[in-house]
């Protein structure tokens, strides 16, 4: 049994305790949540913050399926040198303040993702303190509740401003964990679209001794006298309120959202057992819901130079998509189409790296789950109302 030595509610220690490992590396694991978590100790709040593929189909009975791969590269202490690695926790959340019961992936990373020391296996090594996963709830990156309502988050790009620093000591500054560039032609400058770029990125022109580091934005909307919350908290707080993507709506309008970090940017996917789906994205203050069945990482509502001619997985997904809305599609077409678009980092063409995948079926209230990437097997679960 793991330490929880920060925890003292009889709550919500049984929740950490309720942790199994459910695959055999441990990249997978399972929580069960009963504990208030809109009220966590001040020492936790500090910490809440968050590629992917996801799509709305019917399978030939008629049910709603919400599909979703969940990619992101994370590395032990963030050093690129390391494999990459994941931890993440099917959470099924019974919050006693929460008018629904639900389920959902949470990305264990982002609990400690200044340091990166959350990896797989640590959740059951018998050493590591499993406190800070009281904050689970709030880093579900994807869930379903009762009612049949589902979102799932996906990450934008941000435009980088380049700032010219001093060409003598930037290599000092260049951090090996990030993508950095050098380059050797006359005039070259680094590219505010770059792709691979991140905040603290730097740029150097050798032959003309300049360089540059990549600053961004932080996101985040300010209309007055809402609350503000940042991305996957208000996801949660849809999910344990909400039955429907009308209600969702209604309920993110009623908010500002703001990224967990500079260059931060999302949009979020929400679906309902009728079928209808929504993407939601916010451009400057305004918040746009797009009547769309797929998404991937980028802007669907405004043109995103990122992505001027759209993304390679996306446009997979219309394809697998266009003949089947109809009358739908044999439950393992969507399965194949979700491996189709899985995040490979042995493909040159990927950044990412697929940590998970789910099928959600929002009118059964069932969910697969695919671990890191390997489709050959799934663990199935049931979301019973209370």
């Amino acid at each position: 049994m793991n330490p929880h030595v920060y925890l003292n509610d009889p709550k919500q220690i049984e929740a950490v305790e309720s942790i199994k490992r459910v695959d055999e590396k441990g990249y997978l694991y399972h929580m069960d949540v009963s504990y208030d978590y809109y009220h966590l100790p001040e020492a936790f709040q500090a910490y809440l913050d968050s590629g992917c593929s996801t799509f709305v189909t019917k399978n030939l009975e008629g049910d709603v399926l919400f599909c979703r791969n969940y990619d992101y590269s994370h590395y032990k202490n963030n050093q690129k040198s390391n494999p990459r690695t994941g931890l993440n926790v099917i959470v099924e959340a019974d919050n006693p303040n929460a008018r629904y019961r639900s389920i959902g992936v949470s990305d264990a990373y982002w609990i400690d993702y200044r340091n990166g020391s959350y990896a797989e296996g640590m959740a059951d090594d018998g050493m590591t303190d499993l406190s800070g996963f009281v904050l689970c709830p709030f880093l579900c990156m994807d869930g379903m509740n009762e009612k049949g309502l589902a979102l799932s988050i996906l990450a934008l790009s941000v435009k980088i401003d380049w700032k010219e620093i001093d060409y003598e000591t930037c290599r000092e500054k260049m951090n090996p964990n990030k993508e950095n560039y050098i380059y050797t032609e006359a005039g070259k400058r680094p590219d505010p679209y770059e792709l691979y770029a991140s905040y603290g990125s730097i740029a150097v022109n050798e032959t003309e001794k300049k360089a540059w580091i990549a600053d961004m934005e932080w996101i985040q909307t300010k209309k007055e006298g809402l609350p503000s919350y940042l991305h996957p908290v208000m996801m949660r707080l849809v999910l344990d309120n909400c039955a429907s993507v009308d209600e969702a709506l209604a309920f993110m309008e009623r908010c500002n959202v703001k990224g967990a970090m500079p260059g931060a940017d999302y949009h979020i996917m929400v679906a309902d057992k009728t079928g209808k789906s929504r993407l939601v994205e916010w451009i400057g203050d305004q918040m746009i819901a797009t009547d769309i069945d797929h998404a991937t990482n980028h802007f669907v509502a405004k043109e995103d130079l990122f992505f001027p001619e759209g993304c390679g997985r996306d446009r997979m997904l219309e394809a697998g998509l266009f003949r089947t809305r109809k009358n739908g599609m044999r439950e393992d077409f969507a399965e194949n189409l979700l491996r189709l678009v899985i995040q490979d980092p042995t493909n040159g063409a990927d950044r990412g790296k697929t940590q998970y995948t789910c099928i959600y079926n929002l009118n059964k209230g069932t969910v697969k789950v695919y671990s890191f990437g390997d489709t050959s097997r799934h663990w199935d679960y049931e979301l019973k109302p209370r």
